[in-house]
């Protein structure tokens, strides 16, 4: 039996490995059930797709890359740094490739978490880490007539690369993080496109461009390396001050985003149907250079409008006007949990037989994002609010393994054989935590998925990065029980 089972061999679960390796710990499995490593930045392969946030922040503090071509790094280069670290490290020796998870038990009488695999092989391990990501599986929306259509239909998480879209007429359906990178790349070849954008977003210029030979040489010393790393997280922190709902923050980044849209985009019509309700930050703020000149293309159209139905041949808007097209794509986001239907990526029963699912249903939280009462031994990264808005998961998956494998190290030194987090300090913290977030922009008035039906906001934790890894430089003892 190895000691800890990791669950995803994403950024976040080889980061966990080679932190349990950093504290002496080599007894882990990897489990991923993809042919490599990656994670999201492996499934994802839509075209023009490149982080959000800038290169030398988007990786880990230890491994610099100074070979980064690009200011805002793209799909290959993202997924081929974590494979290089999962090499480097020793993670790759450890991990098991194309293999799923199906059910995790807790077995009181051992002490120890049963693994079953989606073959039928059951493994145990003492402690298991979950870095399963939460947006994994492709949301399609409820249309009538879906199946009646007889041209292609892809969402841009299951990307048709066999496909070539020269001479076609393609629908994009939606306006948000994908959309706003597919419909360029579209644009390209398509004969026609039409945008269906239900809800407008911000989006910034990303002011992407490759670095020069130059810029290189100085991002490979430590002084320039930790400069620009300094540099890039205190420009996300205009983001923070957005998500606090600071006015002069607010300001600039609405000055900023139509300044770009009104330099791309002459027609008020168009202005006014791409101009957001609600302000910055309230929902996902979104980056790109090319998405509103894409717009402004003669043989792209933008509709204003969701998408009601499905036709044989083409897409019907909630106008009820209809356009026939070949292909449609879906950038409709994705499911919370990992299956198709919506849940946990696997079924985990934890303490008395209380599943996962059930036990959110009653109250979602988790100690700093960690750890669940109910569930001894179970560590999440970045769980219910345990993540910064504006900083790179990277950074937060960062900090959050190195509290997980340093309660890990803890509990052997004690020779302690389970920890699980009280329920009533989980609460408190769940319960100030929830205090601070409904003052912020992620409260206002926007759809979203943020916000849970109770309006309880889940994904974030509400401070910076900077106080993140502040708060968890202590373990915490007083919150958990441990024996």
């Amino acid at each position: 039996m190895a000691l800890v089972g990791i669950l995803g061999a994403g950024l976040s679960g080889v980061v966990m490995g080679i932190q349990l390796k950093r504290l002496g710990i080599d007894d882990f499995v990897v489990y991923e059930k993809q042919s490599d490593v990656g994670g999201t930045w492996l499934r994802n392969t839509y075209p023009g797709l490149h982080c959000d946030l800038p290169s030398h922040i988007y990786c880990y503090s230890f491994e610099p890359n100074p070979d980064f071509s690009m200011v805002f790094s793209g799909q290959p280069e993202i997924q081929a740094y974590i494979r290089s670290c999962a090499e480097k490290y020793g993670i790759a020796d450890h991990i098991r490739l194309n293999t799923t998870v199906e059910r995790a038990s807790w077995q009181p009488e051992d002490t120890c978490w049963e693994l079953e695999l989606a073959e039928g092989e059951r493994l145990r391990h003492r402690f298991v880490v979950s870095a399963t990501g939460g947006l994994t599986e492709p949301h399609y929306p409820t249309l009538d007539g879906f199946d009646s259509f007889e041209g292609l239909v892809w969402h841009a998480g299951s990307w048709r690369h066999d496909v070539e879209l020269a001479g076609r007429r393609v629908a994009v359906v939606g306006s948000a993080a994908a959309a706003v990178q597919v419909v360029p790349e579209v644009a390209k070849d398509a004969a026609e496109v039409f945008v269906y954008s239900r809800t407008p977003n911000w989006v910034r210029p990303r002011r992407n461009r490759f670095y020069t030979d130059e810029e290189k040489a100085e991002l490979a010393t430590d002084e320039g390396w930790h400069r620009a790393r300094r540099q890039q997280y205190r420009d996300t922190m205009l983001w923070q001050r957005a998500f606090e709902k600071k006015a002069d923050a607010i300001e600039e980044l609405r000055a900023e985003v139509m300044a770009q849209m009104r330099a791309a985009i002459s027609d008020p019509d168009m202005i006014a149907a791409l101009t957001p309700s609600f302000d910055p930050g309230c929902k996902r703020i979104l980056v790109s250079d090319d998405y509103y000149p894409a717009l402004a293309l003669d043989h792209v159209t933008l509709v204003p409008h969701g998408v009601t139905a499905l036709t044989p041949s083409g897409v019907v808007s909630a106008d009820g006007a209809e356009v026939d097209v070949d292909v449609v794509i879906f950038c409709t986001g994705y499911k919370l949990g990992g299956r198709a239907d919506g849940g946990p990526a696997l079924e985990i029963c934890g303490r008395d037989g209380l599943d996962l699912r059930t036990a959110f249903a009653r109250a979602p939280e988790a100690f700093r994002g960690v750890a669940i009462p109910g569930f001894p031994n179970w560590f999440t990264v970045a769980g219910v609010n345990g993540s910064p808005g504006h900083a790179p998961v990277f950074m937060t998956a960062e900090v959050a393994t190195n509290y997980i494998g340093r309660w890990i190290q803890h509990l052997l030194a004690r020779g302690a054989s389970a920890i699980e987090a009280r329920r009533d300090a989980t609460h408190e913290w769940a319960e100030a935590t929830q205090a601070e977030l409904q003052e912020m922009s992620w409260a206002g008035d926007c759809p979203g998925w943020y916000r849970d039906r109770n309006g309880r906001i889940l994904p974030f934790f509400p401070g910076s990065w900077a106080r993140f890894r502040r708060e968890m430089r202590d373990l915490h003892l007083d919150a958990f029980k441990v024996r």
